[in-house]
This record gives C-alpha cells, sequence and structure tokens, in this order.
C-alpha cells in the first residue's frame, strides 16, 4: 500500500492484519520492492507512483480494495466456490479455501469463529460459502455450529484421520489444528442445524475452569453461566461479563 491518506491507510491496515495478511506500507516517492505484484493507493496518489498501471488498485472503495489487489497477486479470478473447515476445540483451526486452494487460515477461540465466517461471507457475497466442522469436541462443535447456522450451510464432517502426525522438526498444536481444518474441508458431510447436547458436570467443569484462566484468575463464572455457555447459548465472554456485573 502507498498512500499518505490515513483513512486507507486505517482501514486497508486494519484489514489486512484481521485477515492475517502482511503487507508493505510506504509513502509515495518511497522505493518499492522489486517483486511486488500489486499497488494500492489513492487516485491522486498513483500519479505520483512509478509503477505499472495496471498492478494498481486504485481504492475508491476501500471495502473491495485488498480483495482486488490479493487477486491480482495470486493471479485468481472469482472463486467459483467458497469451503471453510474448522477443527473444533478449546481453540479452533480454521481454514478458508477457494476451488480447493488455501486462502487463509486462523487459530482463534470458539467466540471468534462466527466474526471469521461473517467475514469470509462478506468478502464473497455472490456465492454461498460451506463451513465444514469436525465431529469431535462435541461441546466445542455444538457451540461453532450453534453460532454460525443461521449465516452459512454447515456440514458436520467425520475428521477421522484429518489430524496429522507432525515430523521431526515440526512442533505445535496450532500446526496441526490447521492442518486438520483444512484436511476436514475437503470431506464432504451431512448438512447441520442447531444443536442440543447437555453437558455433564464435568465439562461444565472445565468451562469454569476456563473462564479462570481466560480472566487471568480475576472470575470463575457460576455452574449456570457455564452450562449455558457448554450449551451454546453464550460466548465465555458473555458469561465472564454477566458474572462480573
Amino acid at each position: 500500500m502507498i498512500t499518505d491518506n490515513f483513512s486507507l491507510y486505517h482501514y486497508i491496515l486494519e484489514e489486512s492484519r484481521a485477515r492475517g495478511i502482511q503487507i508493505h506500507v510506504l509513502s509515495p516517492g518511497e522505493p518499492i520492492p522489486f517483486n511486488t505484484g500489486a499497488v494500492i493507493t489513492t487516485e491522486d496518489e498513483a500519479e505520483r507512483i512509478d509503477f505499472e498501471r495496471s498492478k494498481m488498485v486504485i481504492a475508491r472503495k476501500p471495502q473491495s480494495a485488498l480483495d482486488h489487489a490479493l487477486r491480482m497477486v495470486r493471479g485468481d479470478r472469482d472463486y467459483t466456490h467458497i469451503v471453510i473447515g474448522i477443527d473444533p476445540g478449546k481453540y479452533p483451526g480454521l481454514a478458508v479455501l477457494g476451488n480447493g486452494k488455501v486462502i487463509e487460515v486462523h487459530h482463534l477461540s470458539v467466540g471468534e469463529v462466527r466474526g471469521a465466517v461473517e467475514n469470509v461471507i462478506r468478502r464473497h457475497p455472490d456465492m454461498e460459502v460451506t463451513v465444514r466442522v469436525g465431529h469431535g469436541a462435541r461441546l466445542s462443535r455444538m457451540q461453532i455450529v450453534n453460532s454460525i447456522a443461521d449465516i452459512a450451510h454447515v456440514e458436520l464432517v467425520d475428521e477421522t484421520d484429518t489430524t496429522p502426525v507432525l515430523g521431526r522438526g515440526v512442533r505445535g498444536e496450532v500446526v496441526s489444528d490447521i492442518i486438520a481444518a483444512i484436511n476436514i474441508a475437503g470431506v464432504p458431510g451431512v448438512p447441520a442445524g442447531r444443536q442440543v447436547i447437555e453437558p455433564s458436570d464435568g465439562e461444565v467443569r472445565v468451562i469454569q475452569e476456563h473462564s479462570r484462566s481466560h480472566t487471568n484468575g480475576r472470575a470463575t463464572i457460576s455452574r449456570r453461566l457455564a452450562r449455558r455457555v457448554a450449551k451454546g447459548e453464550l460466548t465465555l465472554d458473555e458469561a465472564v461479563s454477566r458474572y462480573k456485573s
């Protein structure tokens, strides 16, 4: 991105951070890295930038400028289908595939899943987005499905053998969860509506413990609130907020 326009700078930077995308930010006149595939700028500033015009994205609508630049860099045109794979758990892995290619990946909390799915839908408004959720981690799975059932077509997937063995030199639960999410996205599932599961006492205690670690020991939500979180009626943040009030 090459601009001194604060509004454009702020919007694109926040949007790229939300998607986990790294971009170079320059002012007009600064040297452009040789391997740059696209430049986002304004109409007025474009005249002062020494770069191929066909590879410039004039941000008349900042909301679509980043998508346009990414398609230019990746060589993609319009996708014919988008699939989101989710590996459920305390911190789910999430992968977005366009035409079978991985577009983006995330490792986030259960409460952040809906926002991530909404962002994908917003960026691809003219097509149906399929979300495939692994069948494991039943409470996390239920919370995820219930949080997005009203905004996307959701399928439950048999996630057997989707979690990889991490070989020598490869470490980290994050990597494993993300690869599992990519694999889940590639497995057709069965349509899923809202889920109803009665949490066990042990599962309620786990959520209470999670609330304590989530607040760095400052709060432990009640069993009643923990049960509502387990059933997908509240997010953990909402339960903590209600407990404190």
